[in-house]
């Protein structure tokens, strides 16, 4: 589509960027969810291509191409939001509408309540993580798939009924995937601090226009979080899009695009 591959030096490891479109307009910047990378958002991309909007759209630390060392303590949702935002700081990005997806959408919460720049005008929060699921323990199972059947039932949570079933090649690559390294630290870093990673109330802090877009049939952010998100986020306003589950930006990307745009102009 005509993105350019790039890298932000970070001093011993860089954290991947693909950067879209060119002109003066506000950056926006995109934080995609958990065991996804930055192309997971291509059909939202596609749809905005040509509003000319400068596009920058990350690999999380630790995802993609976004290599870091093997070190336990890195592998966290705060720390990769300081990271993220010293990527902004080096790019020299300001007055950012940033998209986050799901853990994106938490990790950017983290980065807005930790920039004493405000280089984030605007947030976007896309079916986002951030209150405590009431099941705890059924979730965790369900993120973290250590079966090809576990594989499969997490799609289902993504995409809802109608998405294929994946063939074996696939089912083994991803189990084999999700459970390197890398998302064993996530999962132990953030059970061992999730009052401090799910930081509920605290989200009141958030100042800053905010849109939260959610799957009306989501059930792993499910409408009642959302509902207490936006009581906690004052200048927020939550759209809901019908009949679609978690993976919203993948299902329905013209409709994500046509808010993200709108809001954009506000």
């Amino acid at each position: 589509m005509g993105g350019i591959p790039s890298y932000v030096n970070m001093g011993g490891h860089k954290i991947f960027y693909w950067k879209f479109g060119n002109g003066n307009q506000k950056p926006i910047v995109f934080f995609h969810g958990l065991l996804d990378e930055s192309f997971g958002f291509r059909r939202v991309v596609k749809e905005l291509l040509n509003d000319g909007y400068p596009l920058y759209v990350f690999d999380l630390p630790g995802y993609g191409k976004s290599k870091l060392p093997l070190v336990k303590y890195l592998f966290q949702i705060d720390v990769w939001a300081k990271l993220l935002l010293e990527c902004l700081e080096i790019l020299n990005l300001t007055h950012v509408c940033l998209v986050g997806h799901s853990m994106g959408g938490l990790i950017s919460q983290h980065l807005v309540l930790s920039d004493p720049n405000k280089r984030v005008e605007k947030l976007i929060l896309l079916a986002p993580g951030g209150i405590p699921h009431p099941e705890r323990e059924k979730m965790r199972k369900i993120l973290f798939p250590k079966t090809e059947r576990q594989v499969v039932l997490l799609l289902r949570y993504l995409y809802g009924e109608e998405f294929p079933e994946p063939g074996y090649l696939f089912r083994h690559t991803l189990v084999t995937i999700w459970n390197d390294k890398p998302n064993e630290y996530l999962q132990e870093n953030t059970l061992r601090r999730e009052e401090e990673i799910f930081f509920g109330e605290k989200m009141k802090e958030i100042r800053i226009p905010t849109l939260i877009l959610a799957g009306a049939e989501d059930q792993i952010t499910p409408p009642f979080m959302m509902e207490k998100m936006k009581s906690y986020i004052k200048k927020s306003k939550l759209v809901w899009i019908p009949k679609i589950r978690h993976a919203i930006h993948l299902e329905k990307p013209d409709v994500v695009a046509t808010n993200i745009r709108f809001f954009y102009k506000r």
